[in-house]
């Protein structure tokens, strides 16, 4: 069975204490990385989970798992009371810090399958929105009349950021979208059992906005019928004839800090002959590896940014980027 150190626990969560924006978890970081005596095993015991808690993001998964696990559970659960996320009220104290644990002592083994569950993305569409956001702003100072286009999302996920123009209503006013489709190598469908609650799950407790945005965009991609396909996108965009007769705009989230070679949908859409846009919304330590943009200099890399880069006839005609 893999050891943990007690150590690189305390370490992992006051690390996690400085990156959380709310309270709930950041109150329980901040007490889990002073945490001495016979309660280490709660979190120790997870190695043999395959939790390594080398850095703060492996009480991310714990608490995401705690999450989730929350979600399944009875919903008069008194630790759901510290959730606003699940209509709950009540402000971080030592109550509810002393209820995780015991979640995490009584749910151990279902939590830590969860933990070995490939993780799933939030898919959250405001990131749709910023990067629609910037393409409209863009086609407003290159064209004069309406464009068509087609709508392409990779690494789409649920495809949630697809209907993000139903969350402005002047983004991509006055052009005709054409299509709205999907890819990705491992697509979601909200529908099937537990897979909207996992998504969730990685919201922190007090983010309702951002719980009601993802169940709104959920709600629309079922009503409109849109579909991710398990395809790699990469060969959808190097297809012939891909985009012909209509302006492609590709957009994905979180896709290039997913992928080996993150000039490659750049390097794909300078390759066409046709005329195409690609955007980016990412860390800005990622877009910095594909944009020599001043934008991005003396920026944390840790901050979210958002690239466009219009190609055409081979060219790079046009880069905007801006930081979130």
């Amino acid at each position: 069975m893999p050891m943990t150190d007690i150590a690189d626990v305390r370490a992992a969560f006051t690390a996690a204490a400085d990156v959380f924006s709310g309270p709930l978890y950041r109150h329980w970081c901040t007490l889990a990385g002073a945490e001495t005596g016979p309660d280490d095993r709660t979190f120790t015991a997870f190695a043999a989970y395959g939790l390594d808690f080398a850095n703060w993001q492996a009480a991310q998964r714990l608490l995401r798992a705690t999450s989730e696990e929350l979600r399944t559970l009875d919903p008069s659960r008194p630790l759901a009371s510290y959730y606003p996320v699940l209509h709950g009220t009540l402000p971080p104290d030592g109550r509810s810090y002393q209820l995780w644990t015991e979640l995490l002592r009584d749910r151990r083994g279902p939590i830590g399958r969860r933990l070995q569950e490939r993780p799933l993305p939030l898919n959250d569409p405001q990131a749709g929105v910023r990067m629609l956001r910037l393409v409209t702003e863009h086609l407003q100072t290159v064209y004069a009349e309406r464009v068509v286009v087609d709508l392409v999302a990779v690494g789409a996920a649920a495809g949630l950021e697809l209907v993000a123009d139903s969350f402005e209503p002047d983004l991509l006013a006055g052009h005709h979208i054409a299509s709205r489709r999907g890819y990705d190598l491992h697509p979601l469908h909200p529908r099937e059992d537990g897979v909207l609650d996992r998504m969730l799950s990685q919201l922190e407790p007090e983010q309702t906005e951002a719980q009601a945005r993802v169940l709104r965009a959920a709600r629309l991609v079922d009503e409109q019928d849109i579909v991710v396909s398990r395809r790699d996108a990469f060969q959808v965009v190097a297809a012939e004839g891909f985009g012909f007769g209509r302006l492609p705009i590709v957009f994905g989230s979180s896709f290039l800090c997913m992928v080996d070679d993150r000039r490659q949908m750049d390097d794909l859409m300078r390759a066409r002959h046709a005329e195409g846009i690609w955007v980016a919304d990412e860390a800005v330590g990622v877009l910095a590896e594909v944009s020599d943009s001043t934008v991005l200099r003396d920026v944390d890399p840790m901050s979210r940014a958002t690239r466009l880069a219009h190609y055409r006839a081979g060219e790079l005609i046009a880069e905007v980027v801006q930081v979130a």
